[in-house]
């Protein structure tokens, strides 16, 4: 009997076939693409954009970079302290499949706040700021910037002796000052310049600063202790002191053609110069001091932790003096001015050639060419005071080398931009000049200088 049922038509078993294959082939198509989208994703750069804090206190501002040219797709940061965690941010970007083929997104950047406002179950130990960003592609790979800081929650405290210190402009003075609570570096600012401290013997907290008074500093500026810690809290206090008002001399320095004709090619060195030799000249005095000057201020990175000197420095015995410090020069050519120079040094003349000995015991921290000075030595005291030396014709002594006090380091010369045979000499405090004559004084020295020195711990 018929029913009106149909028999449903089937695939052949070559149509099946086709099929069959045509299936694997996709399967296998989106396989591949999936492998090279995976091969192909790329991890995300994680980098500080701002200096990281040395420590984790109440409050810090921190920027950082992800860069991932297939995208960013989320940046989190958080501290982990005794297994607490405490968010900071969270944040999410928009991004697409196709962001994986263009790689073309640019990096994003985003600041925020840590320490205990945002982490109120902070305490002092340490912890571990942890920044993560994850990349906006088929791996999705998570990448970490991690550091362990140290909390720090206490605020630095000092205590002022009332005792004054007396010092004049240009010159060098010593106070001694008690640091306290949470704190880690503590010193002498004077105007933008800073001078450490060091300990007492026996007293960490008893600090010994030895500071200079820069000859451009106004007379009134006031010089400040302070006292910092790592995680950027800092304290000031001013001092008794008083400041002998000094007038530096005003001098003017007329140049010649046969003085620019002997210095300018030998301080070039036999660079080509473009100008005329007195424009040549005031580039040289101008730029090139201050990038000599900066590298003999970045010489106190190569100081001691101790003092090596003893007594009072001897600068060149049987001389007389050409031009003191911090005279305050006005070049001129032909009747123009070219430039207006502080003469941070003593220029001292004997005979020619005349043996230059060693002021006081130290190491050669530097010896060799250095533009303005020409041969010139740099022997480091400890404590960050270096002597300078320059214009020598001679030099008996290589970096390295321990000096004792009057041991000949070379001869006198003209050397660099010297108008005659002498040596010029310069005394640094931690990168800045100050009066040298003041510390070749015995009574000086003995009353106001080594009585400290001599209690800081060695």
């Amino acid at each position: 009997m018929h029913y009106g049922l149909q028999e449903q038509p089937t695939l052949d078993h070559r149509s099946r076939s086709v099929l069959a294959k045509l299936l694997f082939a996709l399967l296998g198509l989106a396989a591949l693409v999936a492998g090279y989208l995976l091969f192909a994703s790329e991890e995300t750069q994680v980098t500080a954009l701002s200096a990281m804090p040395k420590a984790l206190g109440y409050a810090s501002a921190v920027k950082v970079r992800a860069s991932n040219p297939q995208g960013v797709k989320g940046i989190s940061a958080w501290i982990e302290q005794n297994g607490s965690k405490y968010q900071l941010i969270e944040k999410n970007y928009p991004g697409g499949w196709m962001d994986w083929i263009r790689k073309d997104r640019p990096p994003v950047e985003i600041e925020f706040t840590v320490g205990k406002d945002r982490a109120p179950g902070l305490v002092a130990g340490k912890a571990k700021l942890i920044v993560e960003a994850q990349a906006n592609n088929l791996r999705a790979v998570r990448s970490r910037l991690t550091q362990e800081l140290p909390v720090v929650l206490g605020k630095p405290k000092l205590e002022v002796s009332k005792d004054p210190v007396f010092l004049r402009r240009g010159g060098t003075g010593v106070v001694v000052f008690r640091a306290g609570g949470d704190w880690s570096e503590a010193g002498v600012k004077v105007a933008n310049y800073v001078f450490p401290s060091y300990p007492s013997q026996g007293d960490a907290n008893r600090r010994i600063a030895i500071f200079g008074f820069p000859p451009e500093a106004p007379r009134e500026t006031t010089p400040l202790i302070y006292a910092s810690n790592l995680a950027g809290d800092e304290v000031t206090e001013p001092f008794p002191h008083h400041v002998t008002a000094v007038e530096f001399r005003q001098r003017e320095v007329k140049i010649g053609d046969p003085f620019l004709a002997r210095v300018v090619p030998a301080v070039e060195e036999g660079s080509a110069g473009q100008g005329a030799l007195w424009e040549r000249f005031a580039r040289i005095n101008s730029k090139v001091r201050r990038e000599n000057d900066n590298f003999l201020a970045g010489l106190k990175e190569k100081s001691g932790a101790a003092p090596l000197w003893k007594g009072a420095f001897q600068l060149l015995p049987k001389s007389a003096n050409q031009a003191q410090f911090a005279d305050f020069r006005t070049y001129s050519y032909d009747g123009k001015e070219l430039n207006r120079e502080w003469h941070l040094g003593v220029d001292l003349a004997s005979v020619k050639n005349a043996p230059v000995p060693a002021p006081n015991d130290g190491k050669v921290v530097f010896a060799g060419t250095l533009g303005i000075y020409g041969k010139c030595v740099v022997i480091d005291h400890g404590l960050r005071v270096q002597s300078v030396y320059g214009h020598m014709s001679q030099l008996d002594v290589k970096e390295g080398d321990t000096v004792t006090k009057g041991q000949k380091m070379g001869n006198t010369g003209m050397t660099g931009l010297a108008g005659g045979d002498h040596a010029h000499i310069g005394l640094l405090l931690n990168g800045v000049f100050v009066d040298p004559v003041e510390w070749s004084l015995p009574k000086w020295m003995e009353k106001s200088l080594m009585p400290a020195v001599a209690s800081i711990a060695k």
